[in-house]
């Protein structure tokens, strides 16, 4: 998936819903752009807008990623020294909190962005598109427009759902039957998807299995389950992708766009600086970590760590302990070793009895509780902010765990094949439970194989164990029917007239 257009639908039409702002990045000096009825005139300037509409899934430091990983806090599997991590563990965030405005406004963006492509698109003659760009520009902006969607319902469910460019300022949608239009505009998109996208795209752009995936997770939202073990099944037997061998491989730069990925948001600092990097590598590291590989201990260049705090999100100890010792994902997902320039290089080991969350200067411990989640850490890059890992956001065991979760939930199939697939990767015996026992099995499978991975908070919703987990990691007992949703921006609410607020956020 490329998204290098600077220029992409910045300023193009007018932001969706009330809160966001109408854009006009770069167009200082062809303003004349920002009219759409002034661009996509030809193939080349259609392909530069449909790079932008993959812009705002990492277009700030408050980047869709980040503030995902930011609301799994809500459950208590996280935590950090920043605020948001913290007061999101604590249940105190509000319904005008940066993350949950930046969030709600990207997306919308994007949804926004494909809107005036879907638009467009079928006005361009023949001579002026080729048949082949035309069914994948279709193809793709079918698909970004259904994860944006997605991204959003996943979180607030009851959602304004527009499906044509905002063409002005004081245009205010309503979410009334929100819930419904999502999961129907969803799948109408998915399906369209599938048929224009390609198998296979060296590029990262979406393929057909990645559209196939993401519409098997939106049949396990409305509760379709059958649909949902079809097209997860179509996935796992036509696609001819398996799983990596070796889990660390999902998160290895040299395997980007590769096997069992299946979407992925481009990062790389050095192709475009201060556009599109890996921000969480800022977020998950420890300050006092040398920057070298913590799995064979070689010294680092002792200039990767972030420097701002000890690790912005963390993991909880508890979450940490449901990972059976033999699990071959540990490496991957926790940095449970390293060097640190705390304690003169010397190796310092994760311990959930140690005295402290790090090692101090000058302490003769070499022992730390903190869980540092190390899915998107590299190592020895001369700089926080040098990074190209990419963020990935649908994978082969979404299909895999699909097909186990709507099969448990009474779908016709093997209701163990998914799951067991999953678990014989990560080295571990297969499942044999059925019922509610197997439908259990399967949640925390899915929080175990994504971890780290900022999908969290939306399993707990699907669910329905949004309190249940609350509970577990931090003790609190709370609403289910409120906080298995976050509340919609107060921005929006307050501007917008034709939306509701959700349950209990009042």
């Amino acid at each position: 998936m490329k998204i290098a257009s600077k220029l992409g639908l910045s300023g193009v039409g007018v932001a969706p819903l009330a809160c966001v702002a109408s854009r006009c990045k770069g167009l200082d000096e062809q303003p004349d752009f920002a009219s759409p009825d002034a661009f996509f005139r030809n193939e080349s300037e259609m392909i530069a807008g449909i790079n932008g509409v993959y812009r705002p899934l990492n277009q700030q430091w408050f980047n869709t990623y980040y503030n995902r990983s930011v609301f799994d806090c809500a459950l208590g599997i996280t935590g950090g020294y920043e605020k948001g991590p913290q007061y999101y563990k604590q249940g105190a965030y509000v319904s005008g909190d940066e993350y949950i405005i930046a969030y709600w406004r990207d997306n919308y963006d994007g949804i926004n962005r494909a809107n005036v492509i879907l638009e467009k698109l079928p006005s361009l003659s023949k001579d002026a598109i080729s048949d082949a760009t035309r069914k994948r520009i279709s193809g793709e902006a079918h698909f970004l427009r259904a994860l944006y969607i997605y991204q959003l319902y996943v979180y607030f469910e009851n959602i304004a759902v527009p499906t044509e460019p905002t063409r002005g300022l004081g245009v205010f949608p309503s979410n009334e039957g929100g819930k419904a239009k999502a999961l129907e505009t969803m799948i109408v998109d998915l399906k369209a998807a599938e048929t224009d996208l390609a198998a296979t795209d060296a590029t990262g752009r979406p393929t057909k299995w990645a559209a196939k995936t993401l519409l098997a997770k939106v049949h396990l939202e409305a509760g379709q389950w059958q649909a949902a073990a079809d097209k997860a099944k179509e996935v796992i037997d036509q696609s001819g992708l398996t799983l990596f061998a070796d889990f660390n491989d999902n998160f290895n730069p040299a395997k980007e766009n590769q096997g069992e990925r299946l979407f992925e948001v481009q990062n790389n600092f050095e192709k475009s600086p201060w556009e599109n990097y890996n921000n969480m590598h800022a977020h998950y590291t420890p300050t006092d970590w040398d920057g070298g590989n913590p799995n064979t201990l070689e010294k680092g260049d002792g200039n990767t760590a972030a420097g701002w705090a000890d690790a912005w999100i963390v993991g909880d100890t508890k979450f940490r302990a449901l990972f059976d010792n033999t699990d071959k994902r540990i490496q991957a997902t926790f940095m449970e070793q390293y060097r640190s320039k705390n304690a003169n290089g010397d190796v310092v080991r994760y311990d959930p009895a140690a005295k402290s969350p790090f090692v101090a200067p000058n302490s003769p411990d070499r022992t730390y509780n903190n869980v540092i989640i190390q899915k998107f850490i590299e190592y020895n890059i001369g700089g926080w902010q040098n990074t190209k890992k990419n963020y990935i956001l649908l994978r082969l065991a979404d299909a895999y765990l699909a097909h186990s979760e709507a099969c448990a939930n009474g779908a016709t199939g093997n209701a163990t094949l998914g799951i067991n697939t999953v678990r014989q990767r990560a080295g571990l015996p297969p499942v044999t439970a059925t019922g509610a026992a197997l439908k259990d099995a399967v949640f925390w499978e899915w929080m175990r194989e994504f971890a780290g991975e900022a999908w969290a908070f939306p399993t707990a919703r699907r669910f329905n164990k949004t309190a249940e987990v609350i509970k577990q990691f931090t003790g609190r007992t709370v609403d289910n029917n409120k906080f298995r949703v976050l509340p919609l921006p107060l921005v929006e609410v307050d501007a917008n007239k034709n939306i509701k607020q959700n349950e209990g956020w009042q």
